[in-house]
């Protein structure tokens, strides 16, 4: 079984300092993968680059080899910006209580990671200036290496992502940047939907989290373990959670996919 780990971990890991990669078999969610990666600013609305999911360019680069058009139009900042047909997305729509929330690549950078297609991602890179490129290349170069297993989203996640959010905002405030909320909770929800033990920083979602589903938790160091691999840690709230964001007006889809959804 693997285990789960957050964005904080992973940049600890990628430092030099924290967990050793070699004595732990370790997975992420695609949240963080983006994230750790800095496909989008923390305030900006659409990320710096798009990454090109391999399934709808399965020739790419066979192509690539044989034309310099190909290099040059990808690595084209004018068309770089307007990439977001280049990969898939998942949209969230909070009514008129949030901000709607856009993720793009999730599906495409787990396969990336997944088959290490590192080519790939150097291609959907290759406008950004010389010096992010080559920093971006050792971060996946990274995670590939410490064979990172990496969890896209899929319509369990994002219900089960809804409904714990919908639970939290009761009685909690969000972080100042809402769409960091989201993302923590959706890397939490990943872990719940995969049945993984979640080893992340200890904070009061992740704490919310493990007692609302009454999960064992175990303090490492200044992390904390969540054992979301137990079935019946789950049981509690099976009946309730299944559509309980509904009520809210609260929606989601996902476009440009090519895994099946639920999987």
């Amino acid at each position: 079984m693997n285990t789960i780990i957050d964005t904080q971990l992973l940049s600890y890991c990628f430092k030099g300092f924290g967990y050793d990669i070699h004595d732990h078999n370790l997975a992420i969610s695609s949240i963080t993968a983006n994230e750790f990666l800095l496909a989008q600013p923390r305030e900006a609305d659409y990320p710096d680059y798009y990454i090109i999911h391999p399934a709808r360019y399965p020739n790419l680069l066979q192509l690539e080899g044989n034309s310099s058009s190909i290099s040059d139009h990808f690595g084209n900042p004018k068309w770089a910006k307007m990439g977001g047909r280049r990969t898939d997305q998942v949209i969230i729509d909070f009514g008129n209580q949030f901000s709607p929330y856009r993720e793009f690549g999730n599906e495409a950078i787990s396969v990336i990671i997944n088959d290490k297609e590192l080519d790939l991602y150097k291609i959907s890179i290759s406008h950004l200036p010389k010096q992010k490129q080559k920093y971006l290349k050792k971060r996946l170069k990274y995670i590939i290496d410490g064979n990172y297993y990496c969890y896209s989203l899929n319509k369990l996640i994002i219900e089960q992502a809804l409904y714990l959010f919908s639970q939290f905002i009761i009685e909690h405030n969000c972080k100042e940047n809402i769409r960091n909320t989201i993302n923590d909770i959706l890397i939490l929800a990943t872990a719940i939907n995969r049945g993984k033990q979640f080893l992340t920083h200890d904070n009061l979602l992740n704490r919310f989290a493990s007692e609302y589903y009454n999960a064992p938790i175990h303090k490492e160091r200044n992390e904390i373990l969540i054992d979301f691999s137990r079935q019946q840690t789950l049981e509690r709230k099976k009946n309730e959670e299944s559509k309980g964001y509904i009520n809210r007006g609260w929606s989601y889809s996902f476009r440009n996919n090519r895994i099946t959804q639920g999987i």
